[in-house]
């Protein structure tokens, strides 16, 4: 990779010239003269001031988007030379924890069964450890139950899953049909923490109906979803959850799944992935896995 793309990545990252050459084992003037020279070939401003803010102009913009693009290539391409001389690859991806922990607990045996000839790495985490990871070339594909921008990453549908409310099956809500959101805001309501998928899209439900997470009397945020069940099933509070996280314990009669008039929410689950001819072959391969034995 252009050691000038590297300064100019570095400079932004660090948003700051002598943090970049620090870190590049450089000296100042050098990683100043790395960005000027690239501003000559291109006849273009890339970084700007305002005020002691270190800024992208447009130009920097598209820059920064095809200098990330040849240190991700470079990152897989030297992966690959690693590994030429094995029989086994090494796939990594990674999965937001709804997904992670109990979409995939059915399918791994057979995941594991039918790619026997990788080496795989799987790392459950919220959605914006997720992409920044993938990002960073970390891992090779991810899937993600939350929301996220379209525009900077290539993806796949792998299904819809339905965002449900539930409570304990002794709480004096499980016997209700139908109720509205005003009637659970006096409830302790359990969520996930910031960053997360889940929390981001009952945030923009709320939002769409005119209320927010503000309106709830008392809130417990916790980053686990096992432990946010064993609260609900303790009638402790209530839950926002996809509803392949309380499958079994609504199949158990633990859980219940209470319905809120005018408030259903259908999401995607999405295979991501960026921009990488190298391993095109496998993310076809793992996508079509999933799409086929996640259950719909």
């Amino acid at each position: 990779m252009d050691i000038r793309l590297q300064s100019f990545l570095k400079v932004w990252e660090l948003k700051s010239f002598t943090k970049a050459a620090q870190n590049l084992n450089l000296t100042q003037p050098a990683v100043s003269q790395h960005i000027k020279s690239l501003e000559k070939e291109y006849n273009s401003r890339f970084l700007n001031y305002k005020g002691k803010d270190l800024i992208l102009t447009d130009s920097g913009k598209i820059l920064l988007e095809y200098a990330n693009k040849i240190k991700l290539s470079e990152i897989f391409f030297i992966e690959n030379i690693k590994q030429s001389s094995s029989k086994i690859k090494s796939i990594k991806f990674g999965a937001t924890l709804t997904i992670g922990e109990f979409t995939l607990e059915s399918i791994l045996f057979e995941m594991f069964r039918n790619f026997d000839n990788y080496n795989l790495e799987i790392y459950v985490e919220n959605t914006k450890k997720n992409l920044e990871m993938l990002e960073k070339g970390e891992i090779h594909f991810s899937l993600v139950e939350g929301l996220f921008d379209k525009t900077k990453y290539y993806f796949k549908v792998l299904k819809n899953e339905k965002f449900i409310l539930t409570v304990s099956k002794d709480h004096n809500l499980a016997t209700k049909s139908n109720i509205r959101i005003e009637d659970i805001l006096n409830e302790t309501l359990i969520i996930r923490e910031k960053g997360s998928g889940s929390r981001e899209i009952l945030e923009r439900a709320l939002v769409d109906k005119n209320f927010n997470l503000k309106n709830f009397s008392q809130k417990i945020e916790i980053s686990n979803v096992n432990l946010i069940k064993s609260l609900v099933k303790s009638n402790l509070g209530i839950s926002f959850m996809y509803k392949d996280a309380a499958k079994k314990e609504i199949d158990a009669g633990e859980l219940i799944e209470v319905k809120v008039e005018d408030f259903t929410i259908e999401k995607e689950f999405n295979f991501i992935y960026m921009d990488d001819e190298l391993y095109i072959k496998e993310l076809i391969y793992f996508y079509e896995f999933l799409k086929q034995n996640m259950i719909t």
